[in-house]
């Protein structure tokens, strides 16, 4: 992938739960994430040290206007918790994904999807109806150089 420093690697994932508010239009996904924090926070859900954020994409950047992608910002959970309002619950199901783990800035997931779904078509898998989905594992905003640490996962057939 040019100019980004990836790991790929094709494995089976394991069943995946997330608490999640789904919101329409890339604009608002910050915010999600803040009122996610918000809910989590109280319930103990931050505290633990495997805690990770991911997103799920519904659409595609390549076919959906950035203002009519649906998304949905959500925190991956260790065991079932009580959902209310706004916040629900989804789920990966247990299934092969191609996995590309990355170092990078926050205008550089663009690149890095696109690159990594090149590779998949290049290397003859095809995309799941599985919802592709990244999974952060830091804050970008205490990287000493602001990069996100993250796997983007593509589910495939």
């Amino acid at each position: 992938m040019e100019g980004l420093n990836a790991n790929i690697e094709v494995k089976e994932i394991p069943k995946m739960e997330f608490a999640c508010i789904t919101q329409i239009g890339i604009q608002g996904q910050n915010n999600a994430f803040e009122r996610l924090m918000k809910w989590a926070a109280p319930k103990g859900l931050m505290n633990s040290d495997d805690f990770k954020m991911a997103t799920i994409y519904y659409d595609s950047f390549k076919v959906t206007p950035t203002d009519k992608l649906r998304m949905s910002a959500c925190i991956l959970l260790n065991e079932p918790v009580e959902v209310s309002g706004e916040v629900g619950l989804t789920t990966i199901e247990k299934g092969k994904c191609i996995i590309g783990s990355y170092e990078i800035g926050i205008h550089e997931f663009e690149k890095a999807w696109t690159g990594l779904f090149i590779w998949m078509s290049e290397n003859g898998y095809k995309k799941s109806a599985q919802n592709p989905f990244e999974i952060y594992h830091n804050d970008f905003n205490t990287h000493p150089e602001k990069k996100c640490i993250v796997d983007l996962y593509i589910p495939f057939t």
